[in-house]
C-alpha cells in the first residue's frame, strides 16, 4: 500500500508561555498543503513468535530506528490498543518534504500509518475517537492535526485543535528551503521564557485570513532562527522584493514560504529563477 503523506505551513505562530514541566504553550494556525512524501507500507502475519519493524527510506538523514516517528507511533499503536499477534511490517519513506524544514513531514507521515493501521486492524473510529487522539498526542504533537489535514486553531503544544472552515490561502504558494536543518529543541530552548509567564491570546480569534491584517500572522519563531541563519531572512525578504504579499518562516524550521497573487504569475517566475540559480530546494503550491 502506498501511502500520500502531506505537509503543512504555520500561518502564525505565537509563543503563549513555558509550562512548570518544561513544554511551551503556543497558539498557531496550520495550514495544510499538497506536498507530500510517499510511504510504503507492507504489513504481513509473522510466522514467528516476534514482531519486527524495519524502516527504510531514499533520504540517508531520516533515522531508521527507534527515534524515527513512524516506529513509536507503532508501538504506541500496538500497545494502547493491546495487539497480541506478531507481525512483520516493512515501511520505506520516500522523502520529499525537507527534513527539518518546519513543515511537518515527520508528524505527517506518522499520522498517515496511523490511519493505514486504523483500517488494517479496523478499529472503530467512532467508539475509539479520544483513544486514537490520545495515542496520536503522545506520539507527536503535530501528528493530531495531520489526522484531521484541514486549516486549524491549535494551541496548547498544538495538539489542541478546532477547524477553521471558512480559513483559504487563495495564492500561489511558493516553498523555499535552503540546506540547512534546524532543530526545534535548538529553537525552543533559544526562547528563554520563566516557566509560570504567560500571555494573551490573539489568533484564536480569527477565522479567515485577511491580508491586510497580516502582522496578526507573525511567526515569533523568526527572531531567533534569522539571527543565527540570515540566509533565511534574505529569501524572506527577497520574496517580498519579487512581488509576494506575504512571506513567512513555517514553524521552527527553514522553509520559507511566500503568497502570490494569481495575477502575479510574472513576480512569480523571476522570484523562482533567483532561488533556481541559489540552487535551493523549492515547491509551488
Amino acid at each position: 500500500m502506498i501511502l500520500k503523506s502531506i505537509s503543512k505551513i504555520n500561518v502564525g505562530l505565537r509563543i503563549i508561555g513555558k509550562r512548570e514541566d518544561g513544554f511551551h504553550e503556543i497558539e498557531t494556525i496550520f495550514y495544510p498543503v499538497n506536498f507530500f512524501d510517499e510511504i510504503d507500507i507492507n504489513i504481513k502475519p509473522s510466522k514467528r513468535n516476534s514482531n519486527s519493524l524495519v524502516i527504510n527510506s531514499n533520504n540517508q538523514h531520516l533515522p531508521k530506528d527507534k527515534t524515527n516517528i513512524c516506529y513509536k507511533i507503532i508501538i504506541n499503536f500496538f500497545r494502547y490498543f493491546k495487539i497480541t499477534d506478531y507481525y512483520n511490517i516493512k515501511i520505506f519513506i520516500n522523502k520529499r518534504i525537507p527534513i527539518g524544514g518546519g513543515l511537518g513531514g515527520g508528524s505527517s507521515n506518522a499520522a498517515s500509518i496511523l490511519k493505514y493501521l486504523i483500517k488494517y486492524f479496523r478499529i472503530d473510529i467512532k467508539k475509539h475517537k479520544k483513544d486514537i487522539l490520545e495515542v496520536a498526542g503522545q506520539t507527536g504533537s503535530d501528528v493530531p492535526f495531520f489526522l484531521i489535514s484541514k486549516p486549524c486553531y491549535a494551541e496548547g503544544k498544538g495538539d489542541k485543535l478546532r477547524i477553521l472552515n471558512n480559513f483559504r490561502l487563495r495564492y500561489k504558494i511558493l516553498i523555499v528551503t535552503p540546506t540547512v536543518h534546524i532543530s526545534s529543541r535548538w529553537a525552543y530552548e533559544n526562547l528563554n521564557l520563566v516557566p509560570g509567564d504567560f500571555r494573551n491570546k490573539i489568533l484564536d480569534k480569527v477565522n479567515v485570513f485577511d491580508i491586510n491584517k497580516k502582522e496578526l500572522f507573525v511567526n515569533e519563531f523568526e527572531d531567533i532562527v534569522f539571527g543565527r541563519y540570515n540566509e533565511l531572512s534574505e529569501i524572506k525578504n527577497k520574496m517580498i522584493e519579487y512581488g509576494s504579499v506575504f512571506a513567512s518562516l513555517s514553524g521552527s524550521g527553514s522553509a520559507i514560504y511566500g503568497l502570490f497573487n494569481e495575477h502575479s504569475k510574472n513576480s512569480l517566475k523571476k522570484c523562482l529563477n533567483y532561488f533556481k540559480r541559489k540552487n535551493y530546494f523549492y515547491k509551488i503550491i
